[in-house]
Formats: structure tokens, sequence, C-alpha cells
């Protein structure tokens, strides 16, 4: 009589957790003094109180979590399946009564145990902790354990898939870490080479592929909030964590890239244990896209290190750097599947293949065939446009029409004069003309659909440009020197209080001494001479009027003084005492120089300040 085919070992389940207890029992200690203990020791504090405790348990979840898992998930794999890398073993196994199918998925019950076995001890240990000294922590503790769960899901999937495609025990951590890092690096080594020769790529456009690097996009873009519970004398800060929806889709993509692997070790040819890619049809596909990478990241570096000048190195050179990285990358990984030295004669056929599409991708891009250079948004398409340049402490985000409406304007120019601009700006980078001069320009374009448009440029001028009142310096100039504009550059994005000032202080010249000699001021003097003088004065563009080049000589004259405000904006925490650091939400400062006429020079002068005018020609 057959029997029914078994799914599940409980032998080799056992076997797992006894042959490699060593490995959770580390995990178990690493938590257990970082989580329980350190609360416990830090509990006898008396400034110590809930919002920290929250704040230590779902700090530990959302930052140290990703390292820990990612370290762990990996180590758990190489352990788990580490009989498929010795000849001997993976004999022994193939000659035991157990189909792959039920070994696979034992292993993957005791790789689960190995996560949720020590991170159950270790809830409980922290909400034993946290009741201890006498705070409710269960749903803080509850998201910690659900966090941990869902990111070794996902990190044990991607260790798992390169567990089954190599066929070298040292081989699955370097391509377990390749396969999280690959995209977040392609994707920013794509926009250095991008900026470098293609006309207005953003400097900051984005990292659309982090979704595909757990590590990174856990590290940057999975974050605690806070919230107000209550209200009056009652209110009460806390931390909380809402930023569900990638740790799921992450495990659900781990979860299926365990089916993969499942898969792929079922069909698993045994005879290639050694090689370092046992998958024959991946070969070919890894191969190129390490070639891909390497002439990617490689060639950025060597073309950043050796050919870079003040903007970047140089088309030529940057393409020269990618294919001799796709070289590199190319011919090792020749060798290294082919496991011999000899691979020059005939893998020449492959690597022409690649520098040949390398080059038709560069050729595309510098010649726009994609429209990117040339692309203007739609006045009716945009909700606002966020702008920001060097000469302003912050960025601004214009929603108001008629200013959307003069940014597109200005962007159509700049487009339609790029030969100029490029030109002045390869000599200024070359310093072969010291009257040329730069100033940049940020824009990123938010779209009423949700979508979102960056561009960088660098406009140039000189005192020809500069005269000619149509020029785009000239156009580029009056945008960023209105007073609507530098009043929103200028003013911090929440409203201030008397509360809201830190800190502020006015820098005077004082001829006698030839120093400048510094005062404090107040917060009620700080906060009066705020919004009595340089709120107003913004606002007519009376003060804080930036200097693009040097060919504009039509600021208002200055005085020989600064002026310089700190806000903090914080939160009302009345029955919770949160330490400076977690109780302020957002921080700005204000640093400009009176001018002559201006309310701000003459409430300095009110208020006992003696004010010398500032001579270009004179020698301080």
């Amino acid at each position: 009589m057959r029997s029914n085919p078994s799914f599940f070992s409980p032998t080799i389940y056992r076997t797992a957790l006894t042959r490699f207890a060593p490995l959770w029992i580390v995990y178990l200690i690493v938590w257990v003094v970082t989580l329980p203990l350190a609360m416990l020791f830090q509990a006898g504090d008396a400034s110590y109180n809930l919002v920290m405790m929250q704040y230590a348990i779902l700090n530990g979840a959302v930052h140290f979590g990703p390292i820990a898992n990612l370290i762990y998930a990996a180590a758990v794999a190489m352990a788990i399946h580490s009989w498929m890398y010795h000849t001997r073993s993976v004999n022994t196994v193939a000659a035991l009564p157990v189909r792959r199918e039920a070994h696979f998925l034992s292993n993957l019950a005791a790789a689960m145990t190995f996560s949720l076995g020590p991170n159950l001890i270790i809830a409980l240990l922290t909400w034993a902790a946290g009741a201890s000294a006498g705070y409710p922590t269960l749903g803080c503790v509850a998201i910690w354990l659900a966090l941990m769960t869902l990111q070794f899901l996902c990190f044990y999937g991607m260790a798992s898939l390169c567990a089954a495609i190599v066929g070298q025990l040292l081989a699955l951590p370097v391509l377990y870490f390749l396969l999280n890092v690959a995209a977040i690096t392609v994707n920013m080594v794509v926009n250095s080479v991008l900026s470098t020769f293609v006309y207005g790529m953003s400097r900051s456009a984005g990292t659309p592929l982090a979704v595909l690097s757990p590590i990174y996009y856990y590290m940057d873009k999975v974050l605690l909030s806070e919230k107000t519970v209550g209200t009056g004398a009652d209110a009460v800060m806390q931390c909380v964590f809402r930023a569900w929806t990638y740790p799921l889709l992450a495990a659900l993509a781990g979860v299926i890239l365990l089916v993969v692997s499942f898969f792929l070790l079922r069909r698993r040819a045994m005879e290639y244990t050694g090689d370092v890619i046992a998958v024959r049809a991946l070969r070919p596909v890894l191969k190129y896209c390490f070639t891909i990478f390497c002439s990617l990241v490689l060639g950025v570096v060597g073309a950043t290190m050796f050919f870079s000048g003040s903007r970047g190195p140089a088309l030529p050179a940057v393409v020269l750097c990618l294919l001799l990285g796709a070289f590199l990358g190319y011919f090792a990984a020749e060798i290294l599947l082919r496991k011999t030295f000899h691979v020059f004669r005939r893998g020449w056929v492959g690597f022409s293949i690649v520098c040949a599409a390398l080059l038709v991708v560069v050729g595309l891009v510098d010649l726009d065939a994609f429209g990117y250079e040339k692309t203007v948004p739609m006045a009716d398409q945009v909700e606002s446009i966020t702008l920001s340049s060097p000469v302003f402490p912050h960025d601004v985000v214009i929603t108001d029409e008629a200013h959307i409406a003069d940014l597109l304007t200005l962007h159509q120019q700049i487009i339609e004069q790029k030969e100029q601009q490029e030109t002045l700006l390869a000599d200024w980078a070359a310093m072969v003309d010291n009257t040329v001069e730069s100033s940049s320009l940020d824009l990123i374009y938010q779209y009423r659909d949700g979508r979102t448009l960056a561009r960088s440029y660098d406009i140039c001028c000189t005192e020809e440009l500069w005269l000619d009142t149509a020029s785009l310096p000239r156009q580029f100039a009056a945008i960023l020197t209105d007073p609507y504009i530098v009043s929103a550059a200028t003013v911090p994005t929440f409203d201030v209080t008397v509360r809201s000032i830190n800190y502020g202080y006015v820098s005077i010249y004082e001829g006698p001494t030839y120093n400048y000699i510094t005062q404090d001021l107040t917060a009620s003097d700080a906060y009066d001479l705020y919004t009595n003088a340089v709120l107003p004065d913004l606002q007519e563009g009376l003060v804080g009027r930036p200097v693009l080049y040097s060919y504009d000589t039509s600021s208002d004259a200055q005085y020989m003084a600064s002026i310089f405000m700190e806000f903090l904006h914080t939160v009302d925490t009345p029955t919770q005492t949160l330490e400076d650091s977690m109780a302020v939400v957002a921080s700005d400062y204000l640093s400009l120089t009176p001018t002559v006429g201006s309310r701000t020079a003459q409430w300095l002068m009110d208020h006992g300040y003696t004010l010398e005018i500032y001579d270009e020609t004179a020698s301080y």
C-alpha cells in the first residue's frame, strides 16, 4: 500500500532548533539587553516617563529592528540551508526517505520559530518591565512584535531565495547583500550619471526604486509619528506607529520569494553544488545584471575620482568609465561562473552587446529622445511648485496662480536658452572667464493628479546679459527677489509667538573698535522686532532681498549690522514632561541685514542701537 506524501518532518524541525540554538540564544540576549533591561535601568530615573518608554520600544522596532533582522535572517538561512553546499551532506540528505517539500517546509517552520520564539519572550519581558514601572506598554509591545515578525518574513524570503540560487555558502551573503542594496544603489548612481549631462536633471531627483531595497526603505522612510491625546490639562503626548503599508507589502513580497525559492529548490540539480550559481537558467540573467551594476557603480566612482571637475565628469569620461566598469563586471562574472581565468577568448560577443546597449542608451538620453529636457507642465496641471535656492534659508511652496505662471514662463525660457547657458556654464566651471557668474535653482512641481516633476538648473550671467532687462538672468532675479517669494523663504513655516523664540541677538559694527558687538534680545523684544518691523519689511521687499549676481546694484544701502533669531515650534505636554528633542516639532531661523529706510533699522535705532552704513569703498 502506497503511503501519503509527508510535507513536514518533526525530526528535521527539532534538529534545526537544537543544532543552531546558539543563533537564537545570541539574538535573544542582544534584545533582552537592548529593551527590557535598558528600560528597567532607566525606569529609576525621575524624568523617565511613559512617552520615553513608548519611544524606546517602537524606535527599537523601526530603527534597530531592520538591521537586526537583516543580519539574523541571513544567519538563519545560512545555517538551515548549509547542507546544500557540501557534496557529502547533499548525498546524505538525498538518500533519506524525506521529500524535498518536507525538508523545505520543516526548515521554514524552524526559521519562523527562530524569529517568533525569541521575540515572544522579549515582548513578554518588555511588557513586564513596563508594568513593573507602572506604565501600560502592551500596545507598543504588540506593535514591536508585529513589526519584527513582518521584517523577518521580508528578509528571510530574500535570504531563502539567495540560498536556492547559489551553490556556495559564502556566495549566499554576497548575493543577499547585493539584492538588498542593488536597487537604491543603481537609482542613486543613475541620478548621478544623468545629472552630469542631462540638462535640468534634478540633483535630488528622488529614489523611486527605494521600495526595492528593504533595508534602505525601512531606515529612511518608515518613521514614527507623534500625537496629542486629550485637551487642556489632560493632554498627553504619545509616540505612535502608523506606517503599516510598507512592512505589510514587504512581508508579502517575502512570502512570494519563499514560494519561488520552494519551487527552485524542488527542481534544483544537486550536482551543481559548489558552483557560484546552482540554477543554470539564471546564470546569464545574473551575469548581465552584475555587469550593468558594476558598469554603473564602478564607472561613476571612477569618473568622479579621476575625471571630475567643478561640475562633475564630462560625458566622454563617464562613457569611458562605464565601459571599463562593464568590462570588469562582465569578465569577473565569467571567471566566477566558469571557475577559470581562461575566459577572454570566448566572452567578447556578450561584452560587445552590453557595450552597444550602454552606448545606445547614453546616446538616446544625451539627444533627449525621451523629451525629458523639454518637458514643462501646463499651468492647469500644477497644484504647487516647491522652489529652492542657496540664497534662501528654506524651500518655498508656491500655490499662487500668478507666481506659478511666472515660474512656468521662466522654466520655458531656461529650456530655450539651453545652448547659451551650457556654454557659459562650461566657461564658469573651467574658470576660463571670470566675468561669468552662476546661481542655481531647484523646482519641484506637484501635479493635481499626485505626480511630481523635479528640475535643477544653474543659471549663468555676464555683465552684458545683466544689462539686457529681457535676458534670462534678469527674469530669474526678478522672480527670486519678488517680496512674496523672499518673505515666504525667510519667515518660519509655523506661526511665531513669544514662546516660539528660542533666542535672538543683534550684531552691530563699532567703528572705533573695528569689531562687531553682539547683544542678546529678550524674547519679548525679539517678538516685537519680528512682528512690527521685520515681517512688514519682508512683505514690502525692504529687507532680505537676495543678490544673485554681483552685477545687481539695485539693492538699498545696508547697515553694518545683522539680526539673528531662532524659532522653535513645540507641543504642550502638561501631564507628561518630554525631553526637548522630543517636544520640538519644528525649528527655524531668521538672519538678515537691516537696510536704510526700513522699519527694522528704525526699530534698532529707536532702541538705542547705533548703526553705520556699509561703504563698499572703505576698508574695514
